[in-house]
């Protein structure tokens, strides 16, 4: 029982070991972050537009997403609540430029993170390209680290792209721009 403990407690030490140096390291990374992420796409863009325009619609072909629901503002703005596995997430529709821009803002950054995505919808030779840049911040020196070298800044987008090309029946080529 006694080798145990001390096996025990010799993980214990390395894992705050750990937890002690990620949070180190996440010091050291900045507050703010950029990530962008672009897809070309066969289908035109006013397909393209119509598909990520439509918040409601978007649990039908969203892997991260179980649902959303437009939330009531008293000051009138675009408020939807997202129902994903990591819990809820409300964002506010702040830009809306048919077919060719769209802007989320986090409403609520209470939790320590929050930003924006700029959807930009763009015809090019082959159809349409869509890029999502993440202007985004994370407070906590530990999730900064864990954002940056275990989930990655960008695994939110390929996952929302990967989705949105499957939705359109299309491979989804992904590149990272920054």
């Amino acid at each position: 029982m006694h080798r145990l403990a001390h096996h025990a407690f010799r993980i214990l030490l390395v894992v705050l070991g750990a937890v002690v140096l990620a949070t180190g390291l996440g010091l050291l990374l900045p507050r703010h972050h950029v990530a962008r992420t672009r897809v070309v796409l066969q289908h035109p863009v006013e397909q393209v537009w119509a598909v990520i325009d439509d918040l409601p619609s978007q649990p039908d072909w969203r892997s991260d997403l179980q649902g959303v629901e437009r939330v009531a503002d008293p000051a009138g703005r675009e408020i939807w609540l997202q129902h994903t596995d990591r819990g809820d997430w409300a964002i506010e529709l702040t830009t809306r430029e048919a077919p060719r821009l769209l802007v989320t803002t986090t409403a609520d950054s209470s939790e320590g993170f929050g930003g924006t995505w700029t959807y930009e919808v763009a015809a090019v030779d082959s159809g349409t390209a869509l890029t999502i840049t993440e202007h985004g911040f994370i407070d906590s020196p530990l999730y900064r680290f864990l954002a940056r070298f275990v989930f990655g800044l960008h695994g939110t987008q390929e996952v929302y792209l990967r989705d949105l090309a499957d939705h359109l029946d299309e491979d989804a080529r992904l590149e990272r721009l920054d």
